[in-house]
């Protein structure tokens, strides 16, 4: 029996979230169609039915968890501008998270290797949390420029930071980040 058309629509959710967690714990190059399909309940059967290959599933996966930091962040720059998003970004619970928030922090290096329909979702997801970031500043070039600086300032820290083997380096990391970004 075939599936009505919200039921499809709501599979793809499952399905996309599903892979949007594997990838962020796993890596892209890990995380095969099978596993992706399985972490979402499902056969590896029916992914023809809901994306053309395995990129357009990762690019989707991606583009999910970059929308969730950007809502996460968004969240925490109303509670308390820039450096609530920074302490909540560069903090151990993300740093120690199976499935870091961040697709960013998580995967960077792998996702400069992927293909142009994942890069050009990533994009979109970037230019979100710029302007997140730059919040309601009135220079908004000045802001956007400010709020480069600062994401990467985050990613790479948070990268390092998820990288090295002494906790107490890692916590410095995070920690000279933050002291670094505050205003």
């Amino acid at each position: 029996m075939r599936k009505s058309k919200l039921e499809a629509a709501q599979t793809r959710e499952v399905i996309v979230a599903a892979a949007a967690d594997l990838i962020r714990r796993t890596g892209i190059a890990e995380a095969s169609l099978a596993d992706m399909m399985a972490a979402a309940g499902l056969t590896h059967g029916g992914f023809y039915r809901h994306f053309r290959n395995k990129e357009h599933l990762v690019s989707e996966a991606l583009c999910a968890a970059g929308e969730h930091a950007v809502a996460t962040i968004s969240r925490k720059m109303a509670k308390g501008g820039l450096n609530v998003a920074v302490d909540g970004y560069l903090s151990t619970s993300h740093r120690d998270s199976r499935t870091p928030i961040c697709p960013f922090a998580a995967l960077g290096s792998e996702m400069a290797r992927s293909g142009k329909e994942t890069k050009a979702a990533l994009t979109q997801v970037l230019e979100k949390l710029f302007v997140t970031l730059a919040g309601d500043a009135p220079n908004r070039e000045e802001a956007r420029g400010h709020a480069i600086v600062a994401l990467s300032t985050m990613i790479g820290a948070m990268t390092l930071a998820r990288v090295v083997a002494d906790s107490d380096l890692s916590s410095e990391i995070m920690e000279r980040a933050k002291d670094h970004l505050h205003r």
